[in-house]
């Protein structure tokens, strides 16, 4: 999305740990361990990207096996991300498993702009959980970045 303004994305379920899922279906693209990412390196879709956009929410959501990375959010205005959880592992095992790192680039949060919050939120991948990125992008250049926690 680009330049959106005054969006929310949630779930409408609120008690206890239940939310909503968004599944990008990673296992397709990771494809067979190691070999996967030297064919498709790093090109592979991003399950959530928004550019240059003001007053987003994202909340009580389950990203699952993003593709790629999993929330690119960059050059943004006035961001929540709440009680969410980003999941990109091929096993259910509670430990990182050599299997597991297959999983290439699978970062969590990217995110660039002012006024950011990341807050209860929990990430199991193999790359970077929150990453705070540069302010330039894809051709696109923000101010400088501040306001983040």
């Amino acid at each position: 999305l680009l330049k959106a303004q005054n969006v929310t994305f949630t779930s409408t379920h609120r008690e206890g740990l239940k939310r909503g899922y968004i599944h990008g279906g990673g296992q397709d693209w990771w494809g067979i361990p190691l070999w996967g990412y030297l064919k498709l390196q790093e090109h592979r879709p991003v399950l959530l990207e928004m550019i240059a956009s003001t007053n987003v929410v994202i909340e009580n959501l389950v990203f699952q096996d993003a593709p790629f990375w999993t929330m690119n959010l960059r050059g943004m205005e006035n961001l929540v991300v709440r009680h969410t959880s980003v999941v990109s592992r091929r096993t259910k095992n509670l430990k990182h498993q050599l299997f597991d790192l297959s999983a290439f680039n699978t970062d969590g949060i990217d995110v660039s702009g002012h006024n950011i919050h990341v807050h209860d939120v929990d990430i199991w991948n193999q790359d970077d959980c929150i990453s705070v990125k540069g302010n330039d992008y894809g051709g696109w250049q923000y101010d400088e970045i501040d306001g983040i926690s």
